[in-house]
């Protein structure tokens, strides 16, 4: 079943004509959150993320679309497609047709969070166009055809994914989650000012490091491509997944170990 705006329907086709023709040529805001253990990742780090894009993009946010009220829609999309398997990710997109906002739920089934799901996972920079480190840049949809361009460029290649770099020729992140340098006890992450998506899982694995007062030290700044070659250890994470190791960055071959003992007690700090 699908939400939309508050009516659930056996599936998309069965929205308005002017919602189809909004989500088809319009503009829309669209995030990903996970479902695991009857809760909901992160819920108030979306919540707030969703409401300033949306604000960015002058939406006309209607006043019951509150904390209390989306959270309740997505339960109910979740009630409505029983399954057996206990974790999902839903996604909500807002949209824009003759000057109101509708939004849109779906919810697909995944496995919970892995840690290197591949032991090979081969990476190299993509440097056939930039992510622009500007206003936009940290929304997710605002690179989309650059992420698309660059999967299908990592696959003609034999990657397994590529980095990202923003229009200062300094890492933003991989195509398929944020990028984190192990470097001894230091771990470098792009800040927002490189242009790598806010994400709330980025945001709460972040938080998590520096206030559980770890053995590491994490630096969010600008990184230079040579740091790659500098790394112990490379590491992507995604809501998608959880954490995946690059073991391969051109000639340069890396260690296991570091990023899944602490992705481990981050995920044990989720309950």
């Amino acid at each position: 079943m699908i939400n939309c705006s508050g009516n659930l329907i056996p599936s998309i086709k069965e929205a308005s004509k002017a919602i189809l023709q909004s989500l088809l040529t319009g503009f829309h805001v669209k995030e990903t959150i996970r479902y695991q253990k009857n809760n909901l990742l992160f819920w108030e780090l979306h919540y707030f993320r969703m409401m300033a894009a949306l604000r960015r993009h002058r939406f006309n946010i209607p006043v019951e679309y509150t904390l209390v009220y989306l959270e309740n829609e997505l339960i109910k999309t979740i009630e409505n497609n029983i399954s057996t398997q206990a974790d999902f990710l839903l996604s909500i997109t807002f949209i824009k047709h003759e000057g109101n906002i509708d939004f849109i739920i779906s919810t697909t089934k995944v496995l919970p969070f892995s840690i290197n799901p591949l032991d090979y996972y081969s990476v190299d920079l993509y440097k056939e166009e930039f992510i622009s480190s500007g206003f936009f840049s940290n929304l997710t949809y605002t690179n989309n055809s650059l992420r698309i361009i660059s999967t299908s460029y990592s696959i003609e290649n034999g990657l397994e994914d590529c980095i990202l770099l923003n229009d200062q020729k300094n890492l933003a992140e991989s195509i398929k989650g944020t990028l984190y340098l192990f470097q001894g006890n230091t771990i470098f992450t792009p800040n927002l000012e490189s242009g790598c998506q806010d994400l709330s899982l980025r945001a709460a694995f972040n938080e998590w490091i520096l206030e559980k007062k770890t053995i590491y030290v994490l630096k969010e700044q600008t990184i230079n491509p040579f740091e790659l070659q500098k790394s112990d250890e490379l590491m992507v994470l995604s809501i998608n997944q959880g954490v995946q190791n690059i073991t391969k960055y051109r000639k340069t071959n890396y260690t296991k170990g570091k990023a899944a003992l602490l992705f481990e007690k981050f995920k044990e700090s989720l309950g």
